[in-house]
């Protein structure tokens, strides 16, 4: 059947249902390709760190440590020794802001905790530096605490 004979009701159906298909495809491609960001770094990061956030959190040190960047994985170790026996009720993290070569972030996470001999909660800030080497999407963090100090000695 060619367009020439086709009836105009046939023909404007078959037209709505091309544009429709047309903005199915482009509504399934909206967030799975970002212009700014087509690889996601963002994304990634932002998972990486909120996990990494969580397993400190629950006081998962050893797990924790696998994203901490090689060279100061001994050192954050060191420090979590200081809380081990912390019961972290919440945290609060700042929102991810990758700088212009999508390839560093600071971060900054309150998190609220107690111990069992220290009856009420205090706040320690970890100040999170995420990066990543090459083209790859694999974060690392280099951490440091405020306050961690002053909780430990009480």
């Amino acid at each position: 059947m060619s367009n020439a004979s086709m009836s105009p009701s046939i023909r404007s159906i078959l037209t709505i249902l091309v544009i429709a298909l047309g903005a199915n495809a482009l509504a399934c491609a909206d967030g799975e390709f970002r212009f700014g960001d087509p690889f996601d770094r963002e994304l990634t990061l932002s998972q990486a760190q909120h996990r990494y956030t969580v397993l400190v959190r629950w006081t998962e040190f050893q797990k924790a440590r696998k994203f901490v960047a090689v060279d100061d994985r001994d050192a954050f170790m060191d420090q979590m020794k200081k809380l081990e026996d912390a019961r972290i009720t919440s945290y609060e993290s700042s929102p991810v802001d990758l700088d212009k070569g999508k390839k560093t972030s600071s971060i900054d996470v309150v998190y609220t905790l107690y111990t069992p001999s220290i009856p009420y909660e205090v706040e320690i800030t970890e100040h999170q530096e995420w990066s990543r080497n090459g083209v790859g999407n694999a974060w690392s963090v280099v951490s440091t605490f405020e306050g961690l100090q002053q909780f430990a000695s009480n």
